[in-house]
């Protein structure tokens, strides 16, 4: 119950931040001029942060590793760094250019005013001529601005670890849901307004495979090799 409320109340530091445009969180918070600046004025964001296990993509992929794993629940998970966001030039098509292929469509998770969207995808998988998916060793995450048409890199991912699943909880934070080779699961959750990034790990172990990936893509219609 205790990391449960550290999770809760690092959610809340967040949105906080958000709300108060003037204010600096304490020391925790890593400033970088040359990171990604956040477009637009919100007034007021919906949030889902009061409660993270309402989110129905959270609810989701916790389901899907304590159907191996009874064990694995929210209250596993804790705080273990914080990190300042670094962005680069994302190496994918934003769906504003002609050239965007529209199979990644149903893909794209986009933020609650519809100003910006998360695209895992692209990068890391492509359709053959027979319509099955072949995968990269490599998973590129790239947040896409509508307002200014821009690609930008949020994250970059070796073979041995890959996101499974993201959401957003208001117009300018984000969840990365991952999993790796280590069989831990982890959380990370992005700031767009002061560039911070917090890492959620766990202790439990859970099946060490992408099959919550192929069955998030074969929902909308994509194929795998037997």
């Amino acid at each position: 119950m205790r990391i449960l409320k550290l999770l809760s109340f690092a959610f809340l530091i967040l949105y906080s931040c958000n709300e108060k445009k003037e204010e600096t969180v304490s020391d925790i918070i890593l400033q970088d001029t040359d990171s990604l600046e956040y477009v637009g004025e919100i007034e007021s964001e919906p949030s889902a942060l009061a409660d993270l296990e309402s989110n129905s993509t959270f609810q989701n992929w916790l389901k899907f590793y304590k159907s191996a794993d009874s064990g694995i629940s929210v209250s596993n998970f804790s705080l273990t760094e914080v990190q300042k966001l670094d962005t680069m030039r994302g190496n994918v098509t934003g769906n504003f250019d002609p050239a965007f292929d529209k199979t990644y469509e149903p893909f794209l998770i986009y933020n609650p005013s519809k100003t910006m969207y998360l695209d895992i995808d692209s990068y890391n998988w492509s359709i053959d001529n027979e319509g099955v998916a072949q995968f990269e060793a490599d998973q590129e995450v790239n947040l896409v601005s509508l307002t200014d048409k821009t690609v930008s890199r949020v994250a970059f991912f070796g073979p041995s670890h890959w996101v499974d699943d993201a959401f957003w909880v208001s117009d300018s934070i984000f969840v990365l849901l991952e999993n790796g080779n280590d069989n831990q699961p982890g959380i990370m959750t992005y700031n767009l307004k002061d560039n911070s990034i917090y890492l959620f790990s766990s202790d439990e172990i859970s099946p060490s495979n992408k099959k919550y990936i192929q069955s998030r893509l074969e929902k909308n219609g994509v194929k795998f090799t037997p």
